[in-house]
């Protein structure tokens, strides 16, 4: 998804960490209970398939990943990102043009005045862009970024303190991408580039400052909220991860609903496709998208699908 984590969307999610595997005495035999991730094989499929959870930005010691990943990745034979990541650049144009104003407007006159002279004062760099080597250019000053959105700017705050161990070049679906094509695979995407870009593109002024306090609000316990979501993210506790969301929902649902909910309804019949193929797949996506009551894991099930957690 565009959040959690992702900084594609590049935002990221408080949660209860999980205990490590425990040991139960059973009389006879000794079961042995193995901590899950979030990786989820679709058991009644007519070819491998799996479903993957990501975090978009990660940092070097999360890997290397649980073994599922890897299963998942030697037994398929196409990835389906939440978008094509091979059409990266077309994304990238097309987004920078969803999140800047027209000529003649700026942010000054879209968001609360209040919330504007704290930006100004308070946020001294936003990223921009990345040069061919992949660095980040920065503009100093927040006075440089009057031209972007809300919610552009809710996403590209940039917390070197709280996440410098931390980069979508180490995220999941980079790790995944790179190796799927070293190996050959069919890589496409759920969502059309315009489709992606519209989740937060398509935001009224509004709703992009809801998201933008969001973020701000999120900053404050930035690294142990991270942290605690990563814990969560690793051992497959789905509920921790739909908790982050919670504050989102309560102040904004129908954001909330925009952001994942609507999502997954309109990418389930194109998954159904998928294992109607029978052609071995995994599914790439946002943790969040596979936690929740209206999750893509609930909303197959649904449909007869029998899914199992690894």
């Amino acid at each position: 998804m565009f959040l959690l984590f992702q900084r594609k969307a590049r935002s990221w999610t408080a949660f209860v960490p999980l205990s490590f595997a425990i040991l139960f005495a059973i009389p006879v035999h000794a079961a042995q209970t193995v901590p899950k991730c979030c990786v989820w094989r679709v058991t009644n499929a007519k070819a491998p398939f799996y479903l993957l959870g990501s975090i978009h930005a990660l940092g070097r010691k999360d890997y290397p990943l649980p073994a599922p990943y890897a299963t998942a990745l030697k037994d398929a034979k196409r990835l389906l990102f939440e978008f094509d990541p091979t059409r990266q650049p077309e994304f990238e144009k097309k987004s920078k043009a969803a999140a800047t104003y027209p000529p003649g407007e700026d942010i000054r006159s879209k968001i609360d005045p209040e919330l504007l002279a704290w930006l100004q004062a308070n946020i001294s760099t936003v990223e921009v862009a990345h040069n061919r080597r992949g660095k980040k250019l920065k503009v100093e000053g927040f006075d440089s970024g009057l031209g972007y959105k809300p919610w552009w700017i809710a996403q590209h705050l940039l917390d070197t303190g709280s996440y410098s161990n931390v980069s979508t070049s180490h995220g999941l679906d980079n790790y995944l991408l790179e190796r799927a094509r070293r190996m050959g695979k069919e890589i496409g995407g759920l969502e059309s580039v315009d489709e992606h870009v519209a989740v937060l593109g398509g935001l009224s002024d509004r709703d992009g400052e809801i998201l933008l306090r969001d973020a701000l609000a999120r900053a404050k316990t930035g690294r142990a909220d991270f942290d605690r979501m990563r814990k969560a993210w690793r051992k497959g506790d789905t509920a921790a991860l739909w908790a982050w969301d919670a504050r989102l929902r309560k102040e904004a649902g129908w954001i909330a609903e925009r952001l994942v909910d609507q999502r997954n309804v309109k990418w389930v019949p194109r998954i159904v496709a998928e294992l109607e193929s029978g052609k071995p797949t995994a599914i790439v996506a946002g943790a969040l998208h596979f936690s929740g009551p209206n999750s893509v894991i609930t909303l197959l099930k649904e449909r007869g699908y029998k899914i199992e957690q690894l």
